[in-house]
């Protein structure tokens, strides 16, 4: 379990899982632009798709759940986490498919945890 804020309140759940890779290359992105902002996990509407999800960066929000996990501090909104549980980010880098690769516990669409995508700013 992880230790996450919610509206300055501490609390243990387990809210994101990083694969190894996916941390060092979140940092490398932050690093290369220049960014010291919160990374946000958030649902992404293609408009022709299922709903995804996706990374961003982001302010923190009052209502935020929030989690710093070695020295990123990620944050979802609430409702957000009980519409997709947990989130496991992956990081991949392979010939024609480099991004990060987000799956959650409650799947949102048939796609999930398939597509690759970077860090939106």
């Amino acid at each position: 379990m992880d230790l996450i804020v919610q509206e300055g309140v501490k609390r243990d759940i387990s809210i994101i899982k990083l694969e190894p890779g996916a941390i060092q290359a979140i940092k490398t992105f932050l690093a290369d632009k220049g960014i010291h902002q919160p990374i946000r996990i958030d649902t992404n509407f293609s408009g022709c798709c299922d709903a995804s999800l996706c990374l961003r960066v982001d302010n923190t929000l009052d209502t935020d759940l929030t989690i710093e996990l070695e020295g990123i501090t990620f944050v979802i909104n609430p409702d957000t986490y009980q519409l997709v549980g947990e989130v496991t980010i992956s990081y991949v880098d392979e010939e024609g498919r480099k991004g990060f690769v987000l799956k959650s516990s409650k799947p949102i669409g048939e796609w999930d945890g398939f597509g690759v995508s970077d860090i939106k700013i």
